[in-house]
């Protein structure tokens, strides 16, 4: 098999723009990916990429500038994030959107949405952008290699808040039109096929090839593939590797939403050179839940909930029938509430959740992906009384009738004394604008009464191997790795333990990816992976 200039392993948002990225200098790319289709976590994800002071913001009307999202990356990351890491990003995002736009038929619209702390100083509404609905006009053996998920239609997260005809959608799906995160993918990758970037599926790496600290390629089933310049490691997370899991998240064990698959390959591949890493114990948390028999690639199918749990008439509590989080706050965050440990009863307090809510609720709202007009599942338990379904559910009836008074009290005086709800924009962005006073607030009281069962879930790992500013993966002693280089869910989230907005995992990724592919263009006939060693940045964050 042929040598390359760049080898790419995994085929998501990450790897994808990094392979356009390094083809766009002139550079022979293959893109090796170990699943049978292209996309990974991005083609099923929501698509949103949350750069700060993008061109698209500032053309829909958006004020942005560095400052301000610096200030607000400040207090999002608690200081623990190098300023140059932080800094490398904002400037290389933007740049990094215009890239896609020039060099592919991806176009970008801004999402009016604020960010997740709307309240915090450098927040701002319009940093999110997503993908215009695509139609592809690639060959079709590469559009049946697409991954996509098959739980969102072809619309994006504007219309689908917002409502869009039937017609329009039934349109699109006979025209493959995608959007969201299946639309990135596609486009991405019409892109790279137009640039000749060679994909390689069904074909994992097994290890990588070293003279002395140097990367000088990949080990696969078929032989050893020789990388002239550099090897990128975009292989995902580690979410669906147990023993990673039990060692790196030990009691954080929580439900993936992502496709099997993330089991870690590339962290292991960096451990094994001696790579440092950094935020192991994070992931990109949610509240979650699964359907009894739903699979995704021979593995159950964990589906995120967000939208219901901030409509009014609804409320998240604990064994103990109580509430104990803001359920309209940021899934990554409300999912952090999940792992609370109380010490008097030894034991995650707030596992298992459930959803509660009443006939009005389940008669008005899509709820667990059942829609209004259809029954309620056996999975979907349901009881005359507050107490009787307590009692189905194993949990303290007094506390939950008690927990459901007091908040039927504040949601008629529009205002949730316990954790706020429904006070600011941000909380209310998936509210129910036509309730008063307060859209995430409305009482729990017609029967009969409905509850589901809510799991820790994660959108990916956010721990990894740690980087510089380039993209390079860094030794344990300070130097780093030559020739090799990590971004997405296999690299250490520079985010830390926040999630500034809508689209906050993907933005930083995508950036890291392109920078990786153009310092690769700029430095490759150089040969070196020490051109930018970072003697600041800690063995461990």
């Amino acid at each position: 098999m042929r040598s390359y200039d760049v080898i790419v392993l995994g085929s998501g948002g990450a790897g994808l723009v990094a392979a356009l990225a390094a083809a766009d200098q002139g550079l022979s790319v293959g893109v090796f990916e170990k699943s049978h289709l292209i996309g990974g976590t991005t083609a099923i994800s929501g698509g949103g990429i949350w750069i700060p002071n993008n061109h698209i913001m500032a053309a829909s009307g958006y004020d942005d500038d560095e400052g301000d999202a610096k200030i607000y990356l400040d207090r999002l990351t608690l200081g623990e994030t190098p300023s140059d890491l932080l800094q490398a990003f904002l400037k290389t995002g933007p740049e990094m959107l215009r890239f896609i736009e020039r060099r592919s038929p991806l176009r970008f619209f801004s999402v009016d949405r604020p960010d997740y702390h709307p309240g915090w100083p450098g927040a701002k509404t319009g940093r999110s952008v997503e993908p215009l609905p695509f139609e592809p006009s690639m060959d079709g053996s590469l559009f049946r290699k697409l991954r996509y998920s098959t739980l969102r239609q072809p619309v994006t997260s504007t219309e689908a808040k917002k409502g869009i005809s039937a017609h329009i959608v039934a349109d699109r799906q006979g025209r493959n039109i995608r959007t969201q995160g299946a639309g990135l993918v596609a486009g991405l990758a019409q892109a790279c096929a137009q640039t000749r970037v060679d994909f390689h599926l069904s074909m994992p790496a097994t290890g990588l090839s070293f003279n002395g600290r140097h990367c000088l390629g990949i080990e696969t089933a078929e032989g050893s593939i020789s990388a002239n310049i550099g090897v990128i490691l975009a292989t995902g997370g580690f979410e669906w590797n147990r023993d990673m899991v039990a060692a790196f998240l030990p009691g954080f064990t929580s439900a993936a939403t992502t496709p099997p698959g993330n089991d870690g390959d590339g962290l292991r591949f960096g451990l094994e050179a001696g790579a440092a890493v950094a935020n192991m114990t994070e992931a990109w948390w949610t509240a979650a839940y699964q359907i009894p028999g739903e699979q995704l690639d021979g593995k159950p199918l964990t589906r995120n909930i967000v939208r219901e749990l901030a409509l009014p008439g609804s409320i998240m509590v604990n064994s103990n029938g109580k509430r104990f989080v803001n359920e309209a706050t940021s899934y990554n965050d409300l999912g952090m509430a999940f792992n609370t440990f109380d010490p008097g009863s030894f034991s995650y307090l707030n596992r298992p959740a459930w959803l509660i809510f009443d006939h009005a609720f389940k008669n008005r709202y899509t709820v667990a992906s059942i829609p209004p007009t259809k029954f309620a599942p056996s999975w979907m338990h349901s009881a005359a009384s507050l107490t009787e379904l307590a009692d189905k559910l194993s949990i303290s009836s007094e506390g939950l009738r008690t927990t459901v008074a007091r908040f039927n009290e504040d949601a008629l005086e529009g205002r949730d004394r316990a954790f706020r709800r429904g006070e600011d924009a941000h909380g209310l962005y998936y509210g129910d604008p036509t309730v008063m006073p307060n859209a995430c607030l409305g009482p729990v009281s017609e029967g009969p009464f409905y509850a589901v069962e809510i799991l820790p879930g994660n959108n990916g790992t956010k721990g990894g191997l740690t980087t510089t500013a380039h993209g390079q993966v860094m030794h344990y002693d300070g130097t780093t790795i030559g020739g090799l280089y990590a971004c997405g869910n296999v690299a250490a989230s520079i985010f830390g333990k926040g999630y500034p907005g809508h689209g906050g995992s993907l933005g930083p990724i995508l950036a890291a990816a392109y920078a990786i592919g153009v310092n690769l263009g700029t430095n490759g006939s150089k040969k070196t992976g020490d051109l930018l060693v970072r003697k600041s940045v800690s063995r461990e964050r």
